[in-house]
């Protein structure tokens, strides 16, 4: 056994304790149920990152504050225990499957990553509510009022909740603002905040609307999505995590749309948990893609760098001509060789205009053939005036690319240059 370093251990204790505390305190007054248990889900997210060596501190500490919430609201001592048993057996054999099945793998944006992950806590979930339902039945507590089903639910709810906030958040260091990124993800936070506290809450929506609209419910996961965008995976983790809480504390106190008059609370408590069950999945969702375009984006730019780079090194440019328009698209350090931007040599016609004039009619007839898809006119050289009014030799290399239907898509290729800008060409 390894202890963890103090600063870690800290902050295990505040984040597992305040959930615990927050689950125990919004609980089903019916069935005296947890609604979600996402502290569960925290312990889970950390046995995933943790060295095997620290888990066996993580589930004492945890084991422990489990214990003590259980004691701090009556609940019999062999029942507290028998919880903390059930709850520990099940985040560490979900945590040591997931690390033997995904060795390495520390997030949750992968879709068969995903997949993997969901499975294993559906199985564990409804695994540990039957041992803890037979375990109170072997107690002398009779059969749960509030039934496996949402047993189950509220240990799943808590691990698509916790998992990925501890996921998500490990590692986390002050950083500089991303500018109108952070400030809209900021606005769509709020907004969240407020369309949930309309939405589940029965007063507000009776005094807007004249009466309870379940429609409203919806409202709150647009702007999750909108949150996931601009702030990605840890913005939607915290997103998440504040719908949760607005959700659990009005359902749990008769408020929202859930709650219907005539009904006891065992009906709703369940609908809440479908609820954010979907929230969650909608969420992960939405990470696993903003993960995979962030990717994409980064590893776009890291290329344009290496090309930017290599460019300059070799001081060449690049272009990609569009055949039909003429447009010409440009990559280099244009202005530091031609003396000229880009927007200045955007169409064949102003190249062509700068190309010296013994040489241009040789130039626009090889343009011409490479075209039409011709292939000898791979290499050619000849006079330019850039933009400091100097000649400069230039030597281009490039081909056709041809289309699936034989046709050219673009014609692309590299100019270098041959001869430096202060040697004049007569």
């Amino acid at each position: 056994m390894s202890f963890p370093s103090l600063s870690r251990i800290w902050t295990f204790v505040v984040a597992f304790g305040a959930l615990v505390l927050f689950s125990m305190l919004a609980r089903d007054p019916v069935t005296h149920s947890t609604l979600i248990w996402p502290a569960g889900g925290v312990l889970l997210g950390t046995l995933m990152l943790a060295p095997r060596r620290e888990w066996l501190a993580y589930c004492v500490v945890a084991g422990w504050l489990h214990f003590g919430a259980g004691l701090f609201i009556h609940r019999p001592v062999s029942a507290s225990a028998l919880y903390v048993l059930v709850n520990l057996g099940t985040m560490v054999s979900i945590a040591a499957v997931w690390r033997w099945r995904n060795p390495g793998r520390t997030a949750l944006t992968e879709p068969a990553a995903l997949c993997w992950f969901i499975g294993l806590v559906l199985l564990g979930s409804v695994l540990g509510a039957l041992l803890g339902s037979e375990g109170l039945k072997a107690l002398g507590f009779g059969p749960l009022t509030a039934g496996v089903d949402v047993l189950a639910i509220s240990t799943v709810v808590g691990a698509l909740v916790g998992t990925p906030l501890v996921l998500a958040w490990a590692g986390f260091g002050a950083r500089r603002s991303a500018g109108r990124q952070s400030m809209a993800g900021a606005v769509w936070f709020v907004l969240l905040l407020l369309s949930a506290a309309v939405a589940f809450d029965n007063t507000h929506t009776e005094t807007l609307f004249g009466a309870g609209a379940f429609e409203l419910s919806y409202l709150p996961l647009v702007f999750m999505v909108l949150v996931a965008l601009s702030w990605q995976r840890r913005g939607m983790t915290a997103a998440l995590l504040a719908l949760s809480a607005v959700a659990c504390i009005s359902t749990a106190q008769g408020d929202g749309p859930f709650v219907h008059t005539g009904n006891v609370l065992g009906d709703p408590l369940l609908q809440v948990q479908v609820y954010l069950a979907v929230a969650a999945l909608l969420g992960l969702l939405m990470s696993a893609m903003n993960a995979a375009r962030e990717a994409a984006l980064a590893d776009a730019l890291a290329w344009k760098v290496r090309a930017d780079g290599m460019l300059l090194g070799t001081q060449q440019l690049m272009y990609e001509v569009d055949p039909v328009t003429g447009a010409i698209i440009w990559a280099g350090p244009m202005p530091a060789l031609m003396g000229l931007r880009a927007e200045q040599l955007s169409h064949l016609d102003a190249f062509f205009a700068r190309v010296h004039p013994q040489d241009r009619a040789r130039v626009t007839d090889y343009a011409a053939l490479r075209q039409a898809g011709g292939v000898a006119a791979f290499t050619q050289t000849f006079r330019f005036k850039t933009g400091n009014g100097d000649w400069v030799t230039l030597e281009d290399t490039g081909a056709p690319v041809v289309d699936f239907d034989d046709s050219v898509y673009r014609v692309s290729g590299l100019l270098r240059l041959a001869v430096t800008a202060n040697q004049r060409v007569y």
